[in-house]
């Protein structure tokens, strides 16, 4: 492929989502949403596995999603991580520092590695004579942060080949523009910020060389998620950092990243009281039916 090609889809209104986290149930809600608002075409721009517990349901779902509809597939830095772990860079173990990347590497398949090992982390396509960039993150880091609020986010827009980049990792759900160019990040599927705990995604209807989009909300059954967090055993090897994604999850807030820090500032990364010490300051409860109270209290 040269330099004037690029990989084509077909489709008006593309679903373009980001950042599903193994949150299956979240996903779903989200996808049928899509169907229901006339999607025909969809984007995902990877991380999607680990910190939630159903990782084999979420590719199950993307597999699905790619068998009938044109679909274009970017791989993200948790992907990433996977393929670490296959190749022997990285070595996951159970607890609360990496208990959950060992998880969800030891529920994934095969055909899941090989899967991620095919995908970019930044492309160009073209949708009904638009060419937009999409990358995870940056086309060239799968973890650099864009943010609406940041200045170095406008350092980008020179940058840009095309008029329209769309971008996920953040997890916050913004359009940013200037002069004529326009950055999109759909916010996330599976662990949703922004101070609310409802999934998010965006339609894209893309015709007469122009780009609309509509962000989208969407309520799910986050019981299920919660339970599912418990019944498949990811309390079970991640530990605290389990505990802290669901806090993330129903309160639309980035409590695990708090709890993180709260164990670095104490030098106990490694120290399982350390962690339990640092929930218990925060105000995490730990059992199954404390949290899914906590959460039907919430607004």
């Amino acid at each position: 492929m040269n330099s004037n090609e690029y990989s084509k889809i077909i489709g008006n209104k593309v679903a373009f989502m980001s950042d599903i986290h193994s949150n299956y149930h979240a996903f779903k809600a989200c996808y049928e949403d899509a169907i229901k608002y006339g999607a025909d075409s969809f984007i995902f721009l990877g991380d999607y596995v680990s910190d939630l517990a159903e990782p084999h349901k979420t590719m199950e779902l993307v597999y699905k999603i790619q068998a009938n509809y044109p679909t274009v597939c970017l791989r993200g830095n948790r992907e990433g991580y996977m393929l670490d772990c296959e190749s022997g860079l990285s070595n996951f173990v159970p607890g609360s520092k990496s208990g959950s990347l060992w998880f969800t590497y030891d529920h994934l398949r095969k055909k899941d590695l090989d899967f991620f090992r095919g995908l970019k982390i930044s492309d160009t396509i073209e949708i009904n004579g638009v060419r937009i960039e999409i990358a995870h993150a940056a086309k060239d880091n799968d973890r650099y942060y864009f943010d609406s609020n940041d200045g170095h986010t406008a350092e980008i827009f020179p940058q840009m080949k095309c008029n329209y980049l769309l971008t996920g990792h953040s997890h916050k759900q913004y359009l940013q523009r200037d002069f004529d160019k326009t950055i999109i990040n759909p916010g996330s599927v599976g662990i949703p910020q922004g101070g609310t705990k409802n999934p998010k995604y965006a339609l894209l209807d893309i015709s007469n060389g122009d780009i609309s989009c509509v962000f989208r909300e969407v309520s799910y059954d986050i019981d299920a998620a919660i339970r599912s967090q418990f019944t498949e055993g990811l309390v079970n090897c991640a530990n605290y950092w389990a505990i802290g994604i669901l806090y993330d999850i129903i309160t639309g807030e980035e409590c695990v990243l708090k709890l993180l820090k709260c164990v670095q500032e104490a030098n106990g990364i490694y120290d399982e009281e350390v962690w339990h010490s640092a929930a218990i300051s925060l105000g995490m409860k730990t059992t199954e039916q404390e949290i899914l109270d906590f959460s039907r209290n919430q607004p």
